[in-house]
């Protein structure tokens, strides 16, 4: 047997020959853990496309016939000392690939040489495929003293065509699925043709993005420029399971799964439009995603870690999954378990007590704001109006004036509210995006107008029900039943045509009154003088003067 460690360009060349590619995949084929991240055809675009912001560390170990007998694929932060799996956080397993019967003395060897070449890098697996030998850990002289290895428990869907079927059935994805069929016609498909993928996959990044934006205060894909074309070529490849549930032909769910084929689909990145969160169209997605697995023969539906309440609800099973830290010395060992550990407890608090994620961020933004503002952002915040006041407002016309020259006006559409400019508002995005996501699930519609690539304006509208009114913040709940509430007018201060502020807000009172003829218009919130004085001519009184 000879052992091999290749970094930088050296590895990549041997990533991407046709011939070390070809022993590699037989490799994949005899080990029974592999999962889809440890196929080449996953590894070699990531290293090709993050080589600037990683390091390749390939390890190989091949027979005296030159077959390939282990290989273990790791990548190098830039100026880091962190060596993770290939993919880092875009493989959800991370681990060596042997023959099934090979023991453990390719990982131990391939460790050693790490150590060697590597003195102050730590090793960092997470997650370990199921199956993947971890005895070699409790041997003396193994490097058993420098490690760290965690349990994490993976909910599992082991997909059964009956009991998928009465998942499909149950009373809540039958009701949801009704609603969303009086919006438009529902169907739920598989994107296999790459030119399909390529039509619907900005819809899904948006979704995504947002998403994220709120809850966690980031947003991938607008963030890493790789990630994007990552995405593709794996589809490219055969390596992405994806399915899309549409309304109306506008996709309202969808989900992204990388494909171990034969063994399983990992859920990956599963999106929804959150104008929609009412009738849970990702939920409906999921259930109907475990009914077409069973046609495709998939034995499971892989949730993966992490604790979030609607893996449960879908879970048949759970196993455990191992994190494996190797790290470079002991003293480094105690010092870096102590510190997760705190933090680890910390986590868990805050998760028991009810805050989110992005209700922890928000807070650490805020201690970030306060530091001296400079002159620019010192005289933008004394441009906003001083004199807004709430109001209450309403609209006294028999209908709207007919429009011949329309804005294009859009209703919840993600596109715009990322055009959203934080230099023309005191909010930052992360605040915004997390207003609205909560806004559209309770199924408040967003009327916006996009100029020059920025948005310029914005209102809520919300039909107000008897049986929504006791969940409602206070300017919706006290409106009449079967009453629509405009609210949060906003204009961008750059926008000082008011004409086009008046044109805007007829031609949403126009579309309201096409939906719901008879129904009362309100409007409440807080308006400058300037403002209410253009909403009035608009139609709308001030009852209270």
């Amino acid at each position: 047997m000879h052992l091999e460690l290749l970094t930088g360009d050296d590895a990549l060349e041997r990533v991407n020959s046709e011939e070390f590619q070809s022993k590699w995949k037989a490799l994949y084929g005899r080990c029974p853990w592999a999962a889809g991240s440890l196929h080449p055809d996953f590894v070699a675009p990531w290293y090709r496309l993050y080589h600037s912001r990683f390091l390749p560390v390939v390890v190989m170990e091949t027979a005296d016939d030159g077959s390939l007998t282990g290989l273990l694929t790791l990548a190098l932060r830039r100026n880091g000392t962190k060596l993770t799996g290939a993919g880092e956080q875009q493989a959800e397993y991370q681990g060596w690939i042997q023959a099934g019967e090979a023991g453990s003395s390719f990982i131990v060897n391939a460790i050693r040489e790490i150590r060697v070449r590597l003195p102050r890098a730590d090793i960092c697996l997470k997650y370990l495929p199921p199956g993947i030998p971890l005895d070699w850990i409790d041997e003396k002289g193994h490097y058993g003293e420098f490690c760290s290895l965690r349990s994490h428990v993976r909910p599992v869907m082991r997909i059964d065509a009956a009991a998928m079927d009465r998942q499909r059935n149950k009373k809540n994805h039958r009701q949801n699925y009704n609603r969303l069929k009086r919006l438009g016609e529902v169907r739920f498909e598989r994107v296999v043709e790459h030119e399909q993928f390529i039509r619907v996959f900005d819809e899904i990044c948006r979704q995504y993005d947002f998403r994220q934006a709120a809850l966690y205060r980031t947003m991938p894909f607008a963030s890493d420029p790789a990630k994007k074309p990552f995405y593709l070529e794996l589809h490219k490849n055969g390596l992405l399971h994806v399915t899309i549930l549409t309304v109306g032909g506008k996709v309202a769910a969808s989900h992204i799964g990388l494909l171990s084929e034969g063994c399983a689909v990992h859920l990956g990145i599963n999106t929804y439009d959150p104008a929609l969160a009412a009738h849970s169209p990702g939920n409906l997605l999921l259930a109907m995603l475990g009914v077409h697995l069973a046609t495709e023969q998939m034995p499971i539906l892989d949730l993966t870690p992490g604790g979030d309440g609607y893996k449960e609800h879908f879970a048949t099973e759970h196993d455990a999954v191992g994190e494996l830290t190797v790290y470079s010395n002991t003293k480094r060992r105690l010092k870096t378990e102590a510190t997760l550990s705190v933090i680890r407890y910390s986590k868990k608090s805050l998760q028991t007590a009810g805050y989110r994620p992005a209700d922890v961020l928000a807070v650490i933004e805020k201690v970030k704001g306060f530091r001296p503002s400079g002159w620019r952002e010192l005289l933008g915040k004394l441009r906003l109006p001083t004199n807004s006041r709430p109001c209450e407002l309403r609209y006294r016309r028999s209908a709207p004036p007919a429009m011949t020259d329309r804005l294009p006006i859009s209703k919840n559409r993600l596109h715009d509210v990322f055009k959203f400019d934080s230099q023309g508002s005191p909010a930052r995005f992360r605040a915004f995006s997390d207003l609205v996501m909560k806004r559209m699930e309770r199924s408040s519609d967003l009327y916006s107008f996009v100029h020059e690539d920025q948005l310029r304006m914005f209102c809520w509208a919300r039909t107000c029900t008897a049986e929504r009114a006791s969940q409602q913040p206070a300017q919706e709940s006290a409106a009449p039943a079967d009453s629509i509430v405009l609210f949060d007018l906003y204009v961008h201060r750059r926008l000082e045509n008011k004409e086009l502020v008046q044109r805007f807000v007829e031609q949403i009172l126009l579309e309201l009154k096409k939906q719901k003829s008879d129904a009362e218009v309100l409007y409440r919130g807080a308006l400058d003088d300037e403002l209410q004085t253009v909403v009035e001519r608009c139609g709308f009184v001030d009852e209270a003067k």
